[in-house]
């Protein structure tokens, strides 16, 4: 009887066990990556060769502007990369401010400030005091805590296409809802979008190209080896949607976040 009991609850033990790691493995995507994947759905994003892209690069090649801003950025990059590390997001994404401020945290457009040129409003809607006083948009940190936020906040919005993700932290989740909606498209190349907004992604995906293949020694190393997994197995809806609250939305305003310096090139 003592036998049968401890067989049992041997049994037990082992079964829990195995439902699990059956229950943690369908969260996970496939290629291990020891618990460093990425919330990416289309990380062939990165390394695009859309025509627009081209020519941002072939124009980013001839200037100093990468250079600049990765030099600027080592002065704050160790204090971005962890926060987008532990929110499981691109850490492409940490490289940003190169062309919002060129790393400058106190790049200031007129209507949009700091390191992430959030406007007031969207400042408010993450949590950032912005007054005559006190403008925390010019604080490093908690300015990327609100920036990483923002972004993953959008990301999860538009299924962890960051290509969709950057256009609406450029030109405000409503503004691209709607647009996504009217022209049917979840393909960012297809759709027809303000000057600003549809170079915003190509001048983004260019400068970090060239600051992989010409200044490899300027970006963390993680960018270079390229060996985190990415997600990259969420189906993507079949009709594009608003966001949610939409009248809640700082991207309601004409402006919102990353619509600063970035219509210059990051000030190029």
């Amino acid at each position: 009887m003592t036998r049968q009991r401890a067989f049992h609850a041997l049994f037990l033990l082992l079964t829990g066990r195995l439902v699990t790691a059956c229950a943690t493995s369908r969260h996970q995507p496939a290629g291990g990556g020891g618990g460093r994947w990425v919330k990416d759905n289309r990380p062939s994003l990165w390394t695009e060769n859309h025509p627009r892209v081209v020519a941002f690069r072939e124009y980013y090649g001839r200037t100093t502007t990468v250079e600049t801003a990765l030099k600027r950025a080592r002065r704050y990059i160790r204090d971005i990369v962890p926060e987008f590390r532990r929110r499981r997001l691109p850490l492409e994404l940490a490289y940003l401010p190169m062309l919002e401020s060129m790393f400058d945290p106190r790049a200031d457009s007129g209507h949009a400030r700091g390191l992430w040129q959030f406007t007031p409003q969207t400042a408010r809607h993450m949590g950032l005091r912005v007054s005559r006083f006190r403008d925390e948009r010019l604080d490093v940190r908690k300015s990327t805590r609100a920036a990483a936020e923002y972004l993953e906040q959008l990301g999860e919005q538009f299924n962890y296409n960051w290509a969709l993700a950057l256009a609406a932290y450029n030109g405000g989740p409503a503004y691209l809802g709607k647009a996504m909606r009217r022209q049917h498209s979840w393909n960012f190349w297809e759709l027809r979008l303000r000057q600003e907004t549809a170079d915003y992604v190509p001048r983004f995906i260019a400068m970090l190209q060239i600051a992989r293949h010409k200044y490899p020694r300027l970006i963390v190393a993680e960018l270079m080896r390229g060996d985190n997994p990415r997600l990259s197995r969420i189906p993507a809806p079949q009709a594009p949607g608003p966001p949610a609250n939409p009248g809640d939305s700082p991207g309601d305003l004409a402006d919102s976040a990353g619509s600063g310096l970035s219509a210059a090139g990051g000030g190029a």
